[in-house]
């Protein structure tokens, strides 16, 4: 059984308004699109449940997550200093498979970006990647190694979602996360590629146990986005 494992924070750093990079000193090798519980435990004065966040990338030295604040935990993680104690349960949950397709895009919508490029970095084929944002970009240069060509969209500056963006019919392989009607609209505009998701839920525990992340999938039956994803195949969700 895995328990939660003490690490520290090596950086914290804003890199948008209300999105920070956060990197602790721990690579515990987990598979793209799984996730990590993160705890503060520096401010025991005022606890407060784990928060999950998949994984943005990992590195000998170190493993990175993205962060949107956005209420009371993500504020106090956004308050974490170099050198403050924090712990981490994981890896978790199900990851992307690794398709050798040969055409193959991912698609991120905002905060969603954060763990597909764990998952561009493992592909042996080089995928476009499609990445739309409510207001200004961020990120997005840490892709341009991996990855075949990079298109964005701002709902802000061109009134665009990303998904107007993509020829869906180009590809056999889709990899999304982002916002859930994103990719429900994904899903009904495809017509050929195999889809994968992952999910975005509240989750207490991260184990299973809560079921506090449920979904209902195509069949009418609750699924767990941390037990059972949060990567699924898109059709047994909206299938």
């Amino acid at each position: 059984m895995q328990t939660y494992r003490p690490c520290k924070v090596i950086e914290n750093i804003e890199i948008a308004p209300g999105i920070l990079q956060i990197s602790l000193d721990v690579n515990l090798k987990g598979k793209p699109g799984q996730f990590f519980m993160l705890r503060a435990d520096s401010f025991r004065d005022d606890p407060i449940l784990a928060r999950p966040f998949g994984i943005c990338d990992q590195r000998e030295d170190r493993l990175v997550f993205l962060c949107q604040v956005v209420g009371k935990a993500t504020k106090l993680i956004g308050r974490l200093k170099k050198g403050d104690d924090v712990s981490v349960l994981g890896p978790l949950g199900n990851g992307f498979s690794l398709s050798s397709e040969k055409k193959i895009a991912i698609v991120a919508g905002g905060i969603g970006i954060a763990p597909l490029l764990e998952l561009a970095k493992n592909l042996d084929t080089k995928a476009d990647f499609y990445a739309g944002f409510a207001d200004d970009q961020y990120f997005v240069e840490n892709f341009k190694p991996f990855v075949k060509k990079i298109v964005t969209s701002s709902e802000r500056d061109e009134n665009k979602f990303i998904l107007e963006k993509i020829d869906l019919d180009e590809y056999d392989m889709i990899y999304a996360c982002g916002p859930n009607p994103m990719l429900k609209a994904l899903w009904d505009q495809n017509t050929r590629a195999k889809v994968e998701i992952s999910m975005e839920a509240h989750m207490a525990c991260g184990i299973g146990a809560c079921l506090g992340c449920t979904v209902e999938n195509s069949e009418g039956e609750f699924v767990r986005v941390c037990k059972d994803g949060p990567v699924f195949d898109a059709e047994r969700i909206y299938g």
